[in-house]
């Protein structure tokens, strides 16, 4: 795992001072992305500067040091992440007279690169972000793995043929070409509704997230070109019947884990007292001889403190359990850390126990495996279930749908899920993980434009059977509550450089996923009941936790006690940042609604505090914005 950097020119020259200042300024905001070396390369024709932060995984020798040229010398490239058939690809590639001189995993990203082109893209199986450059064509290629766990940033100057790309959104305030553009209010909008800003969305113009499973081409001439190179399918066919999708699930799984445990270093898993992490961290001690070391973070008193769950877990996989309790005042003292982890505006308070539970495990381990991506795959929150509950009314009118909601409240028939009452499902998805309502919005901040108009994450193009329904359900979270959790653990765990893997998301066990029958995968109204039939497997069903509980904190409570004189200083007695965007009687109305327990704000609260801290910390170098 590392950092990624650099400024593509095609009217000026990179070499110039300004661009290696900038492209030093921002290695050095990567650096705990990246503490175990650091490099530059600078293009012999002047179009091209590459930045390198890196942490050390795979070889750890100086031959695996980046920015690194093909053995052709034509191409240049720079790796955030792992591909784990790197060695698969090698044999391939070696069988065709490629000659490898390291035994790192980029070596063979980039001979990959050299010898298929754009085509050899389909065949990585793993996470990462790159950037690849051939310099006969002087073209620059940016790339995002499939399901976007490693993130990647570009800045596009409006006016001169240049482009700077970094795996940070803070690098890209610091470029030769000042401040990027102005602040775009309708992504502040969507930012306190869904908590982060979703891809390509940013808070800047000309500045942008580049998408899961795309690459974006930049040629001699400064044009630019985005792909997509994969895409979760929209609406799969089952090729499974529940058994068969288990059995296919376990294969999957063990390919995932034993590719995801190469590591030169020491590796070991999270630990929660649900169902996904222990499923990763019971096929990894499967596959271990020695002890696997497992972390946990608990909350003692709280009703969602998962430390019980993962320690009888723990026991019966025989792992090496590592328990780390966290209060209200631990909290207090780690919003800093929030903050400079935060490089882009962030409002998930589980980003807390995240932290924690990365600078816990970074003491014994270099590489955590991890358990994202079981949810959103395998139907495993309630909003895919209370979607689905009373789905097929999705056929009627909104006002047959009010009309049957009404009747079932008042014991006219039977009682309905509120999803139906929101006139399509993509308006329940977006309202659902809105934790900021539109009612207290503009109360808040009553001048906030509209939404981005390009903003399409939730369209639904119209009813066509419940098995389309679901699978709409999966396609939304997967591109939407996923790259939420997959940003947050990156920004977590890079702040302490560990690198997190996500077994779950690697590529064949996603193709098993798109094969299951949603019916089955949520029989008798089961969250991932194939995860728990799979998980039976290594422990006694019985000890399966059956609710969902979360990875989160009493921050409710927290924001009240310890953090209050913290929310004040912040939020009341300060001008707050974007300057006139924020009515003050507003925010205080709704911080004494939170204090005195007339309602619960907690996540708009966050939402609004990360964004002080974010500009605080972020901004305070740069002219006012």
């Amino acid at each position: 795992m590392c950092g990624i950097c650099g400024i593509l020119t095609t009217d000026e020259a990179a070499r110039h001072t300004p661009f290696v200042e900038s492209v030093e300024h921002m290695k050095r905001l990567m650096q705990r992305r990246g503490p175990d070396g650091s490099g530059t390369w600078c293009d012999p024709d002047g179009h091209l500067i590459l930045g390198f932060q890196r942490l050390a995984i795979i070889d750890l020798s100086d031959k695996a040091m980046q920015p690194m040229a093909s053995a052709n010398e034509q191409s240049v490239l720079v790796f955030n992440g792992e591909l784990y058939n790197f060695r698969e690809l090698r044999r391939e590639l070696e069988a065709a007279g490629v000659h490898f001189r390291s035994r790192s995993d980029s070596e063979v990203v980039l001979e990959a690169l050299n010898h298929w082109g754009i085509a050899a893209l389909d065949r990585f199986n793993g996470m990462f972000a790159l950037a690849w450059y051939e310099r006969r064509k002087r073209e620059l290629l940016l790339v995002r793995d499939h399901a976007g766990v490693k993130p990647l940033y570009y800045y596009q100057h409006p006016a001169r043929k240049g482009v700077a790309f970094a795996s940070q959104f803070n690098c890209l305030l610091h470029t030769p070409w000042g401040t990027p553009g102005d602040l775009r209010l309708d992504a502040l909008h969507l930012y306190l509704r869904l908590q982060h800003l979703p891809p390509p969305f940013t808070l800047f113009e000309n500045v942008f997230q580049l998408e899961p499973g795309h690459y974006l081409l930049v040629r001699a001439d400064g044009s630019i070109s985005k792909r997509a190179w994969w895409a979760l399918p929209r609406d799969p066919e089952p090729a499974y019947d529940f058994a068969d999708g288990v059995e296919a699930l376990q294969g999957a799984l063990h390919n995932a884990v034993e590719r995801q445990r190469i590591a030169d270093v020491p590796l070991g898993v999270f630990l929660s007292g649900g169902v996904d992490s222990p499923l990763v961290a019971a096929e990894a001690r499967q596959q271990t001889d020695g002890s696997l070391k497992a972390f946990t973070i608990g909350n003692p008193g709280w009703w969602q403190d998962e430390a019980e769950a993962a320690s009888v877990y723990a026991q019966l996989l025989d792992v090496e359990h590592h328990l780390h309790n966290i209060s209200g005042i631990d909290a207090a003292h780690v919003v800093d850390r929030v903050a400079a982890a935060q490089t882009e505006p962030f409002g998930d308070f589980s980003i807390i126990p995240t932290l924690l539970v990365s600078e816990a495990a970074r003491t014994e381990l270099t590489v955590a495996l991890s358990g994202d991506g079981g949810d959103e795959l395998f139907w495993g929150y309630e909003r895919p279930l209370s979607l689905l509950r009373n789905g097929r009314d999705f056929q009627w009118p909104w006002l047959v749908r009010l009309g049957l909601y009404a009747a079932g409240k008042y014991g006219i028939g039977p009682r309905r899920s509120d999803a139906i009452v929101h006139r399509t499902p993509g308006d329940y998805y977006f309202e659902v993980n809105s934790r900021l309502a539109g009612s207290d919005l503009a109360s808040i901040a009553p001048e906030l434009p509209p939404l981005p108009a390009s903003f399409d994450l939730y369209a639904f193009d119209g009813y066509r059977g419940m098995r389309h329904l679901a699978n709409y359900s999966r396609w939304v979270e997967f591109y939407g509550q996923l790259q939420r959790g997959l940003k947050k653990v990156d920004m977590a765990s890079m702040y302490h450089s560990l690198e997190v893997r996500v077994p779950l998301l690697d590529r064949e066990v996603i193709e098993v996923s798109l094969k299951l029958d949603p019916a089955a995968a949520m029989q008798n109204g089961t969250r991932k009941a194939t995860l728990r039939a799979l998980l039976g497997r290594y422990v006694p069903p019985e000890v399966i936790p059956e609710p969902k509980r979360g990875f989160a904190v009493p921050l409710a409570d927290w924001l009240r006690g310890p953090l209050r004189p913290l929310v004040e200083e912040t939020l009341i007695a300060r001008e707050l940042f974007p300057g006139g965007v924020f009515s003050q009687q507003g925010l205080s109305n709704y911080w004494q609604q939170h204090l005195t327990g007339e309602k619960d704000h907690k996540w708009g609260l966050w939402t609004i505090l990360s964004l002080q801290w974010w500009a605080q910390t972020h901004l305070r170098d740069l002219k006012a914005v």
